[in-house]
């Protein structure tokens, strides 16, 4: 097993424009958590615990098939932007870095932002969290992979299971399979309609949680863009659980293709004006937010969709988002610490024109 690690290379962090693009699905995760018998809950232990625990896993991964090509990486020892661009990349919930010491990290290296993201962080909430993410609708496959490679782990490590409870997690709410799967959608026409309210109410009714872009509650939607997640897992199989997201993934693509259809029929001339004034700002801003970024490519994302501008490339807005964020533009225009936030937004601003604007 690597003791080092490479993020994605410059060059090779944005792979072109697929085929997939511009759907309404932007990306799926899994995650499963384990914890290993006969130790405490990591909010339980001692940091020396902790990086005892950390041995215990990585030792297994160097030494298992299908596991040694994990990097490793101690969360302490990972600098501020590095930690930042790692959450982005592998889509990691902030939280993970709110603390540093007695936590570590395992890390499959890829060569695309387009492939699978593969990480397993150790000593977060559980010993283990294998995840695994992937652009699109592609919720059967990344977890598919997250059991394989459980599986690997389970060879050679004895995981903390009840016969009743099922797998048992430091949160009662992940007990049975601490199985979690998770998906990105972008609904811009759901999401200015007044069935917004509405929507979400059914996906928490049916016990689904929902969160903004950002990862906060859904009271603001950033841009347009929403993750939707399984939140019961007690009495239900993984099998189950998997079609249950699958299912209502393919529900919410109907339902926002459906509120698009609507929108145009009811306030094309207000829809056009939305995109051409998002294209104006795009077009001419010297600085642009994180924020108002994700929004302006939003409504142009929606104005490609529906053919309603011809002055913007048929950009891919899941790729372009993950670049935009601070750290991202900081490292692709090697700004160093001394970049002020004004800095940053211009370079913002540059590179959105470069990216997805016809020449």
């Amino acid at each position: 097993m690597n003791d080092s690690w490479y993020f994605i290379r410059r060059e090779n962090r944005s792979s072109g424009y697929g085929p997939d693009m511009g759907l309404i699905i932007l990306s799926s995760r899994a995650s499963i958590s384990r914890n290993l018998v006969n130790y405490k809950f990591p909010a339980s232990c001692k940091i020396r615990e902790s990086k005892e625990i950390i041995d215990i896993i990585r030792n297994c991964a160097s030494k298992t098939s299908g596991l040694s090509d994990f990097c490793f990486l101690d969360m302490a020892e990972v600098e501020k932007n590095q930690r930042l661009i790692l959450i982005n990349d592998y889509q990691i919930e902030k939280d993970f870095i709110s603390k540093l010491s007695g936590r570590g990290i395992l890390v499959m290296p890829r060569h695309s932002i387009r492939e699978n993201a593969v990480a397993v962080p150790l000593c977060w909430d559980d010993h283990i969290k294998i995840q695994v993410s992937g652009p699109g609708k592609v919720i059967r496959q990344v977890y598919k992979k997250a059991v394989e490679i459980e599986k690997l782990f389970e060879k050679k490590l004895s995981f903390a299971f009840d016969s009743e409870w099922g797998y048992l997690t430091s949160d009662p709410a992940n007990l049975g399979t601490a199985l979690e799967v998770s998906f990105l959608a972008h609904i811009p026409a759901l999401a200015i309609s007044s069935n917004i309210t509405d929507f979400i109410n059914r996906l928490i009714k049916i016990g689904c949680s929902v969160r903004e872009f950002g990862g906060m509650d859904h009271d603001e939607i950033t841009g347009n863009i929403i993750r939707i997640s399984s939140a019961k897992t007690l009495g239900k199989s993984e099998e189950e659980i998997v079609e249950e997201m699958h299912a209502i993934c393919l529900n919410i693509i109907e339902e926002e293709k459906d509120s698009r259809r609507s929108m145009v029929k009811k306030d094309l001339l207000g829809i056009e004006d939305n995109v051409y004034r998002s294209y104006g700002l795009v077009e001419h801003a010297k600085i642009l937010s994180f924020e108002e970024s994700v929004e302006l490519l939003s409504i142009l994302r929606l104005g490609v969709d529906l053919g309603l501008i011809e002055k913007v490339k048929n950009f891919d807005l899941f790729d372009i988002i993950n670049m935009v964020n601070d750290y991202n533009i900081a490292s692709e225009f090697e700004m160093g610490i001394e970049a002020t936030e004004d800095d940053i937004d211009q370079k913002r601003a540059e590179y959105i024109r470069k990216a997805i604007l016809e020449d």
